[in-house]
C-alpha cells in the first residue's frame, strides 16, 4: 500500500483553504499561518463590541465552479446577499448609482466566518511564521523561527506574490513569474460611530486623492446595528506612503473623509487604521497558478488571475487538481 504523501501548505488565505480542502482528501496536509486566525484579507477586526470588515469588502461570483461553493454556503447560513449598489461620489457633477448586478455576497455574520468554515478539520498551525523553504524534492522542510516542519512531499505557497518569491528556494522554475507580479498597498480605516444617518448610501467610491471607497459596514447582512465605517484610501495615495507611520496616516485620512461627511469628535467612538501591503494586483501573472511538477513546489492565489476573492478560490482549486493529478501518475 503506497503511503498518503505529505503536502506543506503555506497561508491560510481562500486560496491556501481551497488547496487544502482539496488536497485532503488524498494527502496529509499541514497548513502554516503565520496570523491567529484564517481567511488572508477575507478579514474582520474586532473592537470595542464592534466589526469590521476590514480586507475583502464583499466578492462576487463568474465561474460555474466557485458558484457551486458559494450556492452550498448560502444553504448553510455562512454567506447571504449585500443588497447594495455602490455609489460613485465624483469631484464634480451628479453621484452615480452603479447596478445591483453583479450580485455581492459577503461571509455572515462577519467576512472570516467563510474561512473558519474551509478550515475545519483541517491540521492548521496558527502564529507560525513560515521562512524559507528547505530541503530537496520529495523531502521539503517548512522552517518557522527555531522549529522546522516536515519533511514533506510536496509545498505549496499561498500568499502575496512578493512573499511566495522570498519562501521558495532557488530552484523553484517560476521565479522569474513571481518577481514580475506587480500588487498595491492600502491603508483601511476602521470607524465606529455614534450615529452615519447622514451618508445616503451603503457603500460609495469616492474620486479624492486620500480616499477611494467608504461602506457602512453594519448595513451588511449579519452585522451589529451600531454605525461602523470601512474607509479605504486610493492605491495611490496608499502606495506613495505605505511606510509613513501608522498614526500620520490615520490622521491624514480622517482630515480627507471630513471633505465627505461632517465628523465630530463627539460622535467617534474608536478608530483603528491597519496597513495591507500587498491589497489588491496591478500585474497578475496571467496563469491560474504556478507549479514546479519536478521539483514538487506550487505557488497559488489571486494575484495568478487577478484580485478577486473567486480568483483566489479557482486559483488554489486548480493548484490542488494538477498536485493530484501529478501525484497520480506517480503511484
Amino acid at each position: 500500500m503506497v503511503a498518503m504523501q505529505r503536502v506543506g501548505i503555506i497561508g491560510a488565505g481562500m486560496a491556501g483553504l481551497a488547496a487544502a480542502r482539496s488536497l485532503s482528501k488524498s494527502a496529509n496536509v499541514t497548513v502554516f499561518e503565520k496570523e491567529r486566525g484564517v481567511g488572508g484579507r477575507m478579514a474582520t477586526r474586532r473592537v470595542d463590541n464592534s466589526s469590521f470588515d476590514y480586507g475583502a469588502q464583499y466578492f462576487t461570483v463568474r465561474d460555474a465552479s466557485f458558484s457551486r461553493q458559494v450556492k452550498a454556503a448560502c444553504e448553510a447560513g455562512l454567506v447571504a446577499v449585500w443588497t447594495c449598489a455602490p455609489m460613485t461620489l465624483p469631484d464634480n457633477g451628479l453621484p452615480k448609482t452603479a447596478a445591483l448586478d453583479p450580485t455581492r455576497y459577503v461571509a455572515i455574520p462577519e467576512m472570516d466566518a467563510l474561512a473558519k468554515s474551509m478550515s475545519v478539520g483541517l491540521d492548521l498551525r496558527l502564529h507560525t511564521s513560515a521562512g524559507k523553504i528547505t530541503g530537496k524534492p520529495g523531502s521539503w522542510y517548512v522552517n518557522a523561527g527555531h522549529a522546522s516542519h516536515g519533511p514533506f512531499d510536496w509545498v505549496v505557497v499561498a500568499a502575496p506574490a512578493r512573499q511566495a518569491a522570498m519562501l521558495m528556494p532557488e530552484l523553484f522554475s517560476h521565479h522569474r513569474t513571481l518577481t514580475g507580479v506587480t500588487m498595491s498597498g492600502c491603508f483601511t480605516l476602521m470607524m465606529r460611530m455614534l450615529d452615519d444617518a447622514r451618508l445616503p448610501f451603503k457603500a460609495a467610491w469616492l474620486s479624492d486623492p486620500v480616499i477611494g471607497w467608504i461602506a457602512r459596514n453594519h448595513t451588511k447582512p449579519g452585522r451589529a446595528s451600531s454605525p461602523t465605517l470601512v474607509v479605504n484610501a486610493t492605491a495611490s495615495w496608499a502606495d506613495a506612503n505605505i511606510d509613513v507611520s501608522l498614526d500620520i496616516v490615520r490622521r491624514t485620512m480622517v482630515e480627507a473623509l471630513k471633505r465627505h461627511m461632517p465628523l465630530k469628535p463627539a460622535e467617534t467612538r474608536t478608530v483603528v487604521i491597519h496597513r495591507w501591503r500587498d491589497a489588491d494586483v496591478i500585474e497578475a501573472a496571467g496563469q491560474p497558478f504556478l507549479l514546479d511538477e519536478g521539483n514538487q513546489l506550487g505557488a497559488c492565489g489571486d494575484w495568478c488571475i487577478g484580485g478577486r476573492v473567486e480568483a483566489a478560490f479557482m486559483s488554489g482549486s486548480k493548484l490542488a487538481d494538477a498536485i493530484l493529478a501529478a501525484i497520480g501518475e506517480q503511484e
